[in-house]
């Protein structure tokens, strides 16, 4: 008798804790950053370079809402917009996608984040550009803007573009712009990005 009532007990608690589990299960989602993550193996962090240690090859990243991530690199990490760690000193924004190897972030990728892109703002690849700068602006439908101090862009421009320094449209704004506003304006810089 004593037995049967363990069983039922038993029985009852192991079927409350699944019904748990089902509950908490139903409330993640495959969209979940941590649920993706998890499933591919790749966290991807993005912050502010709080040191690096070119002895311990890892770099302190600080993310919001998370403070400071210590991530490893090693000769396997892609290096994206610089060439060598010295580049990527306190404060530079970067972008991290690691893996957990054992105990250890390992860095797959670290790119270096020059600029934070305002919303409805993308960033165009260079080989994009190349080929809008072969058809030319009219047929390309684009109007490229050389946001360089007037002397840097004095010295060499992509073709097509014009130069408009960026102080220049912070004082004077858009009414600054060589071009209709059913163009693709596109913006370059000294940087990558």
């Amino acid at each position: 008798m004593k037995k049967r009532r363990w069983t039922r007990w038993t029985t009852v608690v192991v079927m409350m804790a699944f019904c748990l589990f089902l509950g908490l299960a139903d409330n993640v989602s495959a969209e979940d950053p941590a649920v993706k993550a998890e499933a591919t193996g790749v966290v991807e962090i993005k912050g502010q370079v709080k040191a690096v240690s070119n002895k311990a090859k890892t770099v302190s990243v600080t993310v919001e809402g998370k403070g400071i991530v210590i991530v490893k690199f090693d000769e396997a990490t892609e290096f994206v917009n610089f060439k060598e760690t010295k580049e990527i000193e306190a404060p530079t924004g970067v972008l991290v996608k690691y893996k957990t190897v054992g105990p250890d972030k390992v860095a797959t990728y670290i790119k270096k984040t020059l600029v934070t892109l305002p919303a409805g703002v993308t960033e165009i690849k260079t080989e994009e550009l190349a080929e809008l700068v072969a058809k030319g602006s009219m047929a390309g439908n684009y109007c490229l803007i050389d946001s360089r101090p007037a002397k840097v862009a004095a010295a060499e421009l992509i073709p097509t573009a014009v130069s408009v320094p960026v102080n220049v449209l912070e004082e004077r704004g858009e009414k600054q712009l060589p071009c209709d506003k059913d163009k693709l304006v596109i913006f370059y810089c000294g940087g990558p990005t």
